[in-house]
């Protein structure tokens, strides 16, 4: 986990821990010059002299400079990490999609967003740099009190590797406890999020009071586990100040004894010596303690790296390059007819590892498969039912054509997915139309007109910029409508319809497959479906049973019938 060499921030840290000691270091200079300040007038009984006095200001001024340099490159330090993160996780999310997202609840992804990302930047920007200055700032602090008194820097010395070592048992247990809770956190807010989804069934089968002894009993599981964690961090930062503590007391009470004559243990010290070893052991034991402060963000890092790890490790950017280098068959493609789609021969999907993703130039049988057809031909204009059990991997094919998951061979023109449950934003109609594009109000009533939500348009208060709020509701059929409007607007022709209409009463599925039917009728069509359909709509037909893919010839009247009716 070596964020400085995966996000390129070496020169970054770099620049921060030397920006900080620089700060550090005139502070201890400026220490030097205030104890002789103390000394002319404690003990010489004289006025400070103006090179002291002038000695300290600037030292002062050049610690107060120095830290809000660091300020501002730690600030933006961690904007940059944020954005790439960030920017690698938008890639893979396009990439990957539906057959990413449908892993894991809605309140997975918002934890790994928002938690997630966020303890990985604290980690690389605010772990990492203190660990540096915890290491350099007292070796030089414990220099200086070497030249002034030898006994005390050699206690020092004995004392301190108690810290850190305490540092790491602590942390050791407590990057467990960080697992644990996030696995509680992300349970309870995938709970809540589908048993506030599901409230109307709630509501029919009187459901409530179990559902919420559900809630409460995985609340409490998440309480006791935010409990140890919190423990943990009182207990190590309790520790630490105690030894700090300790520290400086012996410390002072040596001086001080020295001071008095009532010990002569090393050379003799001076007020002046004295107060600059007592500024400075502080100073030497707050970095140390800054480190044991953040010590739990290594804890929480870990912790998400279990999370963040598959995502980062899937390659992005010569994405294109290697999906070409699939295999032989692959090469062939480019020897196809204009009309044609796809051309496979040997058709794998394999599972979305990334390490399986890297070796996938050759299909051989060690490779995992998890769906595969001895040869698919699509071309321009085909009308395809997709018929399959429930679970047989119609879903795992569609993913694999259209690019979102590791296969032998892919479409290379865009493709529409549309999927059994519509995604509908919180924003207005027209926002849920355009999402990320621009079009035209005549473009988007016409669209609208289309699938025969115009009538419905109609009724809204404020046309295209109602919001999509509490008011209006859609129905099932209304939303599929929706998002066949956002296919028309693209103008993609191939269509991958992932049982769009599974879910639908009987009569809003009829109305709606016919609309599809007359909409597709000159686009590319994979349809997947539970119910029947016209046999004269399709012009092939594919099956999928035991991980295999059967196409037209292959595929007989009744084990069509068959797939079908499971």
């Amino acid at each position: 986990m070596d964020s400085a060499q995966s996000l390129g921030l070496r020169r970054s840290l770099m620049s921060q821990v030397a920006v900080k000691c620089l700060s550090l270091f005139s502070l201890i200079i400026g220490f030097y010059y205030f104890s002789n300040i103390a000394q002319d007038w404690v003990v010489n009984k004289t006025p400070a002299t103006r090179g002291d006095i002038v000695g300290l200001s600037i030292c002062l001024a050049l610690c107060w400079l120095f830290q809000g340099a660091f300020n501002a490159l730690s600030s933006r330090g961690k904007v940059k990490v944020l954005d790439k993160l960030e920017a690698h996780l938008k890639q893979v999310f396009v990439a990957r999609q539906h057959a990413l997202i449908r892993q894991h609840s809605v309140y997975y992804w918002q934890t790994l967003w928002l938690q997630h990302i966020q303890a990985f930047t604290d980690w690389a920007l605010e772990y990492r740099v203190q660990q540096m200055i915890a290491v350099i700032v007292p070796l030089l602090a414990l220099a200086v009190i070497f030249y002034v008194n030898p006994v005390i820097g050699l206690g020092l010395l004995l004392t301190l590797p108690v810290v850190p070592l305490f540092m790491i048992i602590v942390g050791k247990g407590a990057a467990a406890l960080h697992r644990k809770h996030f696995v509680a956190l992300e349970r309870l807010g995938s709970l809540f999020t589908d048993r506030l989804a599901a409230l109307p069934m709630l509501a029919s089968f009187q459901a409530h009071q179990k559902q919420t002894d559900l809630l409460k009993q995985a609340s409490e599981n998440l309480n006791a586990r935010t409990m140890k964690v919190v423990s943990v961090a009182f207990l190590s930062n309790s520790v630490l100040d105690f030894f700090a503590t300790l520290a400086v007391a012996l410390v002072a009470v040596f001086i001080g004894f020295s001071l008095l004559g009532e010990l002569t243990i090393g050379p003799a010290i001076t007020l002046q010596q004295g107060l600059w070893v007592l500024l400075t052991v502080p100073l030497l034991l707050s970095e140390m303690k800054k480190l044991g402060q953040v010590y739990h963000q290594k804890a929480q890092a870990e912790a998400a790296q279990d999370e963040l790890y598959p995502l980062f490790s899937i390659p992005i950017q010569d994405k294109t390059h290697s999906d070409e280098k699939v295999g032989s068959y692959f090469e062939s493609m480019n020897k196809r007819p204009s009309e044609s789609l796809l051309a496979a021969s040997h058709f794998n999907v394999f599972e979305m590892d990334a390490s399986l993703y890297s070796s996938l130039s050759s299909c051989e049988s060690e490779t995992p498969v998890l769906l595969c057809a001895d040869s698919l031909n699509v071309s321009k204009g085909d009308k395809i039912l997709l018929s399959g059990a429930s679970g047989s991997g119609k879903t795992l094919l569609l993913e694999a054509l259209g690019g979102q998951r590791p296969a032998s061979h892919k479409f290379n023109e865009p493709v529409v997915w549309i999927t059994q449950h519509p995604v509908v934003t919180p924003g207005s109609v027209r926002e849920n139309l355009c999402l990320d594009d621009s079009y035209t109000d005549e473009a988007l009533n016409e669209v609208l007109q289309a699938v025969e939500l115009g009538p419905w348009l109609a009724l809204l208060p404020y046309g295209l910029d109602t919001v999509m709020t509490d008011y209006p509701l859609l129905s099932g059929g209304e939303a599929q409508r929706l998002s066949l409007a956002r296919a028309l607007l693209r103008e993609v022709n191939i269509w991958l319809l992932d049982e769009p209409i599974a879910h639908l009463p009987d009569s809003q599925h009829h109305r709606l497959a016919q609309l599809i039917n007359r909409l597709g009728e000159n686009k590319t069509l994979i349809w997947a479906s539970h119910k029947a359909l016209p046999a004269n709509w399709f012009t092939h037909f594919w099956a999928i049973k035991d991980g295999k893919v059967k196409v037209a010839s292959m595929v007989s009247q009744n084990e069509r019938q068959e797939a079908t009716n499971e």
